[in-house]
């Protein structure tokens, strides 16, 4: 048991920063102009992978005590496991923000298609 105290750098400031990153990264990675729900689809798969090792970076940061200890017991790769371990719990951050973002990119493939298709004459 932990006796850490919930502040703002521990908590709310990592917590901001991966809800934020979850809008911003799989806008970054998806294809600007795709038609292709299929391309957005593996674009957010990659997010989630990018946004999970950067999650293990923050836990790292914020517990840094707790990861030290654990390198220095264990070695690196269990220091790495905690940090993965620990980054899920930051997907309660960015999984609602990387979905809302999933939709949008969603909507701006059917905007193109529609475009596209107006701009053929299709009804």
């Amino acid at each position: 048991m932990t006796t850490d105290t919930i502040t703002l750098w521990n908590t709310a400031l990592p917590l901001t920063v991966a809800g934020v990153l979850g809008w911003v990264v799989p806008r970054f990675i998806s294809p600007r102009e795709t038609r292709s729900h299929g391309k957005v689809a593996i674009a957010i798969g990659a997010s989630a992978l990018v946004l999970i090792l950067i999650s293990a970076g923050l836990f790292a940061v914020v517990d840094l005590a707790k990861f030290a200890r654990a390198a220095e017991m264990g070695g690196l790769f269990l220091a790495i496991e905690i940090a993965v371990r620990g980054s899920i719990l930051f997907a309660v951050a960015w999984v609602p923000m990387m979905l809302l973002c999933w939709f949008n990119l969603a909507q701006r493939v059917e905007y193109w298609r529609g475009r596209d298709m107006a701009a053929r004459g299709e009804p």
